[in-house]
């Protein structure tokens, strides 16, 4: 069984049941606890479950705030940007969804005024603030991720044709394909798709495998995802089998595709 298959059964569980242990799970699964943790930590880290002491919970509506994710899986981040970034040329337009790797990606574009940048991100705005060719979209600020949505900023993303849209997503399933917790975000993420020349998903390795609860788009919609050297081979691997492009930024080199 693949780990997002493994994963995407837990969440399953938990929409039957009030709770699960580490131990049954485990069990269930045929595969050592410590497995099992590291597989709620990451879902907890995306919102899709709550861990309690030995087990774990359905989740609520919570999602961890802008500030708790920047400090997440910093350095593959900035290794993602890295990537992302080499994909510019002079001239270009480019869509900034919100997010805490797309703000690795602005604070390296910051100096490119030879680009023009829109985006819907409150951080982002702040950070190219001086940016001679910056963009914001209005709409409504989601306080866990300070971006921009509702249907101001779906209309404002809809009058838009950039060359390169970069979009970040909380889920990356071979099976269930892009994925965000709520609708709002999955309805701007959608049009930023759309309205991209290119799409490029950039999402660490953290969300790989698994599926929350908001579909965005289908792996076919998406020309290009950016991850890290820490996504487990057999996602990855699943992915490119399921017919995307999967580009694996390594830190301090070059990325490998």
């Amino acid at each position: 069984m693949l780990v997002g298959e493994r994963r995407r059964k837990i969440i399953d569980i938990l929409e039957s049941d009030d709770r699960a242990q580490v131990g049954e799970l485990a069990t269930r699964f045929g595969v050592s606890e410590s497995t099992i943790r590291r597989d709620l930590q990451l879902l907890s880290e995306n919102g899709a479950v709550e861990r309690t002491h030995g087990g774990v919970l359905p989740p609520s509506r919570f999602e961890p705030s802008f500030g708790q994710k920047e400090t997440e899986n910093r350095a593959q981040k900035r290794a993602i940007a890295r990537v992302a970034a080499g994909l510019l040329e002079a001239g270009h337009t480019v869509f900034l969804d919100g997010g805490t790797t797309t703000l690795e990606l602005a604070r390296i574009l910051r100096s490119r005024t030879d680009i023009t940048i829109a985006s819907n991100s409150v951080p982002i705005a702040v950070e190219l603030a001086n940016h001679p060719r910056l963009i914001l979209t209005g709409g409504s600020v989601k306080e866990s991720t300070l971006a921009l949505v509702g249907p101001i900023a779906e209309r404002s993303i809809e009058q838009m044709h950039v060359d390169v849209a970069f979009i970040g997503m909380n889920g990356v399933s071979s099976t269930a394909g892009f994925t965000t917790p709520t609708w709002e975000e999955a309805a701007t993420k959608t049009r930023m798709i759309r309205a991209g020349r290119m799409a490029v998903v950039v999402a660490d390795s953290s969300k790989l495998g698994f599926a929350t609860f908001a579909h965005v788009a289908r792996l076919d919609e998406v020309d290009l995802l950016i991850t890290d050297e820490a996504a487990a081979p057999s996602e990855v691997e699943a992915l490119r089998s399921a017919g995307l492009d999967v580009r694996i930024a390594a830190e301090g080199r070059q990325a490998i595709a």
